[in-house]
């Protein structure tokens, strides 16, 4: 999975998601996590930033290995909040179904 940040050189908070999102990143390293900070006005984040509906700074979008959406949280995370994103999309957190009934739902 990747993470997508996108950031804003005005932009008081972007900071701080990049710290959040770095620290992710080295805590989830054997689940194949990585990240790549998109800078806004450069050409890379004008192609993308459509296509993922980006409208604030930041950003976090994560990828699955088809480049599908498989969590977006607009502001800065807590680490907390990062984690059960981050987890959830992994499949390593259990869902309150699936937690009920078993399965892969």
């Amino acid at each position: 999975m990747q993470l997508l940040v996108f950031v804003s050189s005005h932009c008081p908070h972007c900071p701080k998601a990049v710290t959040a999102v770095k620290e992710a990143v080295s805590q989830y390293s054997d689940y194949n996590l990585s990240y790549r900070k998109i800078r806004a006005k450069t050409a890379e984040a004008k192609q993308i930033s459509g296509k993922y509906g980006i409208r604030a700074y930041p950003t976090i979008i994560g990828l699955n290995d088809r480049e599908e959406t498989v969590c977006k949280i607009i502001g800065v995370p807590s680490e907390e909040k990062l984690r059960k994103e981050i987890e959830k999309a992994l499949g390593l957190r259990k869902s309150l179904f699936r937690k009920i009934f078993g399965g892969r739902t």
